[in-house]
């Protein structure tokens, strides 16, 4: 908004315009611009003041310049107010699309940060769906929030190695104004990535289990076998050790 004075001595009668609506003739410049003013004239009585009104509609995240042109009768002389605006949409990036968490051994806890960055000059609201329909095995922390222009923050992602199962989720970033406007930036598919796993051996086998080599003549050496099945999906590592009973 511009305060207009009328400090002369006499009436004035002026005309407000902008100079994108002029041709190009007349030093206009191509282009549609998103500005707007209020009123388009007046007539100003002696030290009497005018509230000069600047609408801005930006379709564009970009940066529009323009300026105010005011014809006052009988001066020759314009007088020029230039104006500018940063179009801005809410954005918000973020530091993976694909949370992936390593193979976890039952009864393992794993977390991961996902980390949104706010990537517009406006502050944003955020929030993530799809979270009540995540397995128990997951806990997300927090789920929504504002974001400051150009500001981070942390979520952090927690996965439970409960049961034995290979994970593939989904959750969604939504993205809107403060003001309650409704502008969104497209919703983000974020996706989670995890794998629970045991170590498993033939089920004949315990801890227990005692290989008895019966009565062995002094000299002679006995043979036992001791079979090992890894009922497991991935190779494992085994070492003996021998122990003397207590």
């Amino acid at each position: 908004m511009f305060q207009i004075t009328n400090n002369g001595k006499y009436t004035v009668d002026a005309a407000f315009t902008l100079k994108s609506t002029l041709s190009t003739e007349e030093g206009g410049a191509e282009g549609k611009s998103p500005f707007m003013i209020e009123p388009t004239e007046a007539s100003l009585a002696i030290d009497e003041t005018l509230q000069l009104r600047v609408f801005s509609f930006p379709e564009n995240a970009q940066l529009y310049k323009d300026e105010v042109v005011i014809l006052i009768k009988d001066n020759p002389n314009a007088v020029v107010l230039p104006i500018q605006c940063l179009g801005a949409k809410p954005s918000v990036a973020v530091s993976h699309d694909t949370v992936m968490f390593e193979r976890a051994l039952l009864g393992k806890t794993l977390t991961k940060t996902l980390t949104l960055t706010n990537t517009c000059p406006l502050k944003v609201n955020w929030k993530l769906n799809k979270i009540d329909a995540l397995p128990s095995e997951f806990a997300v922390k927090p789920t929504s929030g504002t974001l400051l222009p150009f500001k981070e923050e942390g979520i952090d992602i927690t996965f439970n190695s409960i049961s034995q199962k290979k994970f593939l989720e989904n959750i969604t970033l939504e993205v809107e104004d403060v003001e309650g406007l409704g502008i969104k930036q497209e919703d983000k598919n974020i996706a989670l990535d995890a794998e629970a796993f045991n170590i498993t051996l033939n089920e004949a086998m315990t801890i227990e289990q005692v290989l008895d080599f019966e009565a062995v003549r002094v000299g002679e050496p006995k043979e036992l076998t001791l079979f090992l099945k890894n009922q497991g999906q991935y190779p494992i590592k085994y070492d003996f050790t021998v122990r003397k009973k207590a």
